[in-house]
């Protein structure tokens, strides 16, 4: 099976604690959930035949996974790969300036003294052929369709709050911004293809290997997964019909 995109997302442990800020591969996607880590906070879970995901929701997850950004000064991720050029400040530190862009950040003297060997370090990591799950921010407060963005493309990463006491990476690229893809409906319209099994719930049927039957409507199993879905005898008869 090919892989498909790889998709930014944080594995989670056995007991759902956070391991590394790495990717899964959209091919491998068995489904998605929506679950509560925390108290105010709703967000993805995929569930894949190479274990289980979730979307990065701190920037600490983000220079983690991400081996070209770098926190050059203040509380957000530089692209490393995207700056152009270096113009150095009278009083120490200076200011990043990215290709192709009329955009500029701050880099800390710290870091300016020691710049060559961050520049190496970004250079020298594997080529990024990752993508984002996500949406762009078209207004403040509102996004666009959900899909998926190159995160070789983004100049940089901060927080935002979507809403209030939520915090979540926000991704930078030109004049356009990007948030983290969060909700039921992101999952649907970046993953058209797959089957609403439940509220909030979307499953592959390209993954589907058995269908069990009982009195409340029927259990699905899925290959290469200990993940299983009950459905209702409604869905289950449609799902039947697209599965067969």
């Amino acid at each position: 099976m090919e892989e498909g995109k790889r998709i930014l997302a944080t594995q989670l442990l056995d007991d759902n604690s956070h391991g590394n800020c790495s990717f899964f591969c959209e091919n491998h996607l068995v489904a998605i959930e929506l679950w509560k880590p925390k108290s105010n906070y709703h967000i993805p879970l995929f569930h894949t035949s190479h274990g289980r995901f979730t979307v990065p929701t701190t920037l600490h997850e983000c220079s983690v996974g991400l081996p070209t950004f770098c926190n050059l000064d203040g509380s957000n991720l530089v692209n490393i790969t995207q700056v152009d050029k270096i113009v150095t400040g009278d009083y120490g530190g200076g200011q990043v300036i990215f290709k192709n862009q009329d955009i500029k950040e701050s880099i800390n003297s710290a870091n300016l003294s020691r710049w060559k060997q961050i520049y190496e370090n970004a250079m020298n990591a594997d080529r990024e052929i990752r993508y984002i799950f996500g949406s762009e921010i078209k207004v403040v407060g509102k996004a666009a369709v959900s899909g998926f963005f190159k995160v070789g493309n983004m100049l940089s990463v901060d927080m935002w709050e979507p809403k209030k006491n939520y915090y979540v990476p926000r991704f930078h690229s030109g004049d356009r911004s990007y948030t983290i893809g969060l909700t039921a409906q992101a999952c649907r319209e970046a993953f058209p293809y797959l089957y609403p099994a439940y509220k909030d719930t979307l499953i592959n049927l390209e993954l589907v290997c058995e269908i069990e039957c009982n009195a409340f409507g029927g259990l699905v199993r899925f290959a290469g997964s200990d993940f299983t879905c009950s459905m209702s005898h409604n869905k289950l008869k449609a799902l039947k019909k697209l599965w067969n």
